[in-house]
This record gives C-alpha cells, structure tokens and sequence, in this order.
C-alpha cells in the first residue's frame, strides 16, 4: 500500500493478512475502462502494477485526468470514504494488475484495525492538495507551462538515470499529454516542438525525452 497506511500495514503483519484475505488482484489491459464518473464505489482498489489515469469526460470526448494512480497507490479513496460515487471515469494507460477490496469488507477491516485510517486520511488529504493544484494549473498557468510541469513530474516519477547526468523517460502520445493537462492534440503538439526549440534543460529523441538531473531537484522552472 501507499503511504501512512503502507507503514501501518508493514508494522501490523496481522493487519496486513487480514486485508490481503479480502483483497482480489487481477490483470487488466491497457485501456480497459474500471469504473466511470457517477458509479457507485463498490470497493477500494490497489493498483500493483500498472497505471491508471482518472479523468471528467464532456459529452463530445473532452477529457482533462484529474490524476495518474501509479503502482503502490489507491483508487477510489474519496468515493469509498463518503459512501457516494466516483468523481471521475478512471482507464488503465498500461497493462496493469489491481487488487479490489470490496467497501463493506474494507469497512469492516477498519473497524477491525481503526489506527489505519490515519494513514488512509493523510492520503486523502494529499489527494484533495493534489486536485486543487490540478484546477490551480488549468485555471491559471498556459498551455505550455502546463505541459513543462507535466514532463518534469513525469522524468522525477519515471525516469531511469543515463551517464551523461541526465534522466530519460519515454514520453507519453501527445493525445495522453493533452489529457492531461487539459488542452488538444493538436495544440500540444505545437507545444512541444516550442519546448524542444526553447528550453536547453531538455531534448527529445524519438518518443524518448531527456532531461538534465540538476533541473529536476529545482522547486521552480522559469
């Protein structure tokens, strides 16, 4: 698991038994739909490999990803804990294997082993942070600066370190990066030729970007 509750789990191998005896993991394909905005939470789910981008779709096939689950992290959080629905249609970017855990057996594991829920709480409260950030960017910062956040966030999550000092990481379609940053193919295509054209702290290289390491440990990119 993630975060306070991964800690909870490794120092409560009872906890972790119990929760690992109601939790079914299964693989899914890239691009297989889990649930979508306006279902009902049936379960928590556990993503163990993979990836999984959670995302509001209009009804002309807009779509901006509220956020990327990556292995090690949950989904569903913020519907399970207020017992309502999901706030966004979540899709598999990759082949991925993810463990569900039924609501009312989760529920039931809480009750069970109430000192979890402070890890699950601070992992929803990054979620909301998360979120606000989210709307922050659309609102307020351009295309192009979105687009810059969203691969430097990508070369810290996914990048493997080469000899040259830099991080590479295979870039996301242009249709993946749209999506995420809530713009068009189209627009992010221009985009990233600007960016390839203007900033010296990165280079792309096919579908494979590199980025300088000294720049990812900035706290702002001008």
């Amino acid at each position: 698991m993630s975060g306070g509750l991964n800690a909870f789990l490794h120092a409560n191998p009872r906890a972790r038994e119990s929760l690992g005896r109601i939790a079914v993991a299964r693989a899914y394909p890239k691009g297989n739909v889990l649930f979508c905005h306006g279902d009902t939470c049936t379960s928590l789910g556990y993503v163990e490999a993979g990836r999984v981008k959670v995302a509001l779709m209009n009804d002309e096939g807009r779509e901006v990803a509220l956020e990327v689950v990556r292995a090690g992290h949950l989904l569903g959080l913020d519907a399970l804990f207020t017992q309502g629905v999901h706030m966004g249609t979540a899709v598999t970017l990759r082949d991925s294997r993810i463990a569900r855990i039924p609501a009312e057996a989760f529920q039931a594991w809480l009750g069970e082993f109430p000192g979890a829920s402070r890890g699950l709480l601070g992992e929803l409260a990054a979620e909301v942070r998360h979120a606000y950030e989210k709307i922050g960017e659309i609102a307020l910062l351009p295309v192009k600066r979105r687009l810059l956040m969203a691969l430097l966030e990508i070369a810290r999550s996914d990048g493997e370190a080469c000899r040259s000092g830099q991080v590479e990481f295979v870039r996301p379609t242009h249709q993946e990066l749209a999506d995420l940053v809530g713009s068009t193919r189209v627009v992010i295509s221009r985009m990233m030729k600007e960016l390839m054209e203007e900033e010296d702290l990165m280079a792309e290289h096919g579908n494979v970007i590199r980025v300088h390491l000294d720049d990812l440990v900035l706290d702002e990119f001008g």
